[in-house]
């Protein structure tokens, strides 16, 4: 199997977070398209998940990220935005576009 290795290249989106779910849009990456892969980390124990318009994150459906994670790595491909709930106190979430090396 080959395997591609993915750098991050551009800056990204970031928000204060809170105990009620709320959304980013997805950034552009380099080339100034919606990202298909992105980077996601954050301040604060925080539930995560990617959504068409509208959507929300539960403590049920959402993946936890935590700051000792190192972030998440998500295939954003055909979504609008990452939903985000804080899961106590209030913190920071990073959003940044990942690209392949290719």
């Amino acid at each position: 199997m080959l395997m591609t290795p993915i750098h991050s290249i551009v800056s990204g989106a970031g928000d204060d977070t809170d105990g009620s779910s709320d959304l980013t849009a997805i950034p552009n990456d380099a080339s100034g398209v919606k990202a298909k892969v992105v980077l996601i980390t954050v301040s604060e124990d925080t539930y995560v998940l990617p959504v068409l318009a509208g959507g929300a994150v539960t403590n049920a459906t959402g993946a936890i990220v935590t700051p000792e994670s190192g972030g998440l790595v998500l295939d954003v491909a055909g979504f609008h935005s990452i939903a985000y709930l804080q899961v106590s106190g209030a913190g920071r979430i990073c959003i940044n576009p990942m690209e392949t090396g290719a």
